[in-house]
């Protein structure tokens, strides 16, 4: 099942690589996993490449990702951010993926397909990089018989590709 879930996410991801440009962006992530369950929360990293903004869509950017716990939790991940500008330097930016979701030695999710939906909010530190602090959300949506949901608080770098 795992396999399939992975599968299907790598291709809907086929056609964002595709259009892959100049101004794609590569993220660092770092932070807690579960961060509001003093029981199972967990350390977090993960890598993310945010695609150029597609012009003719609402510069949505297409992303796709992957994080893996302390506890032994990882999952891949395909979606969508847009980029709300607040100022010149601040940059506010809803998200939300599809993901290929295995608990290791922690929460479980209750399904092999979730949700991930967030919010970050971004100072831009150079013309190619930034800092941000976000939040998200990943759950099954009841897709499972058990859908505890967790909560993520995380610290990224990202930095633009190609300049």
């Amino acid at each position: 099942m795992k396999r399939i879930l992975i599968t299907g996410l790598l291709a809907l991801s086929l056609p964002v690589i595709v259009m892959a440009e100049e101004q794609s962006a590569i993220a660092l992530t770092a932070g807690g996993y579960d961060a509001f369950d003093s029981d199972d929360n967990a350390a977090e990293i993960g890598l993310e490449y945010r695609f150029a903004p597609a012009a003719g869509f609402y510069k949505l950017i297409p992303i796709i990702g992957a994080s893996v716990t302390s506890d032994g939790a990882y999952w891949a991940y395909a979606g969508l951010r847009y980029d709300w500008s607040l100022s010149a330097d601040w940059i506010v930016t809803p998200h939300f993926a599809l993901a290929a979701y295995e608990n290791g030695g922690g929460v479980d999710l209750g399904y092999g397909m979730e949700f991930r939906t967030g919010l970050d909010i971004a100072y831009q530190l150079t013309d190619s990089s930034r800092l941000s602090l976000g939040y998200y959300h990943m759950s099954n949506a009841d897709l499972g018989d058990d859908n505890p949901g967790a909560d993520s608080i995380i610290v990224s770098y990202s930095y633009t590709l190609g300049h």
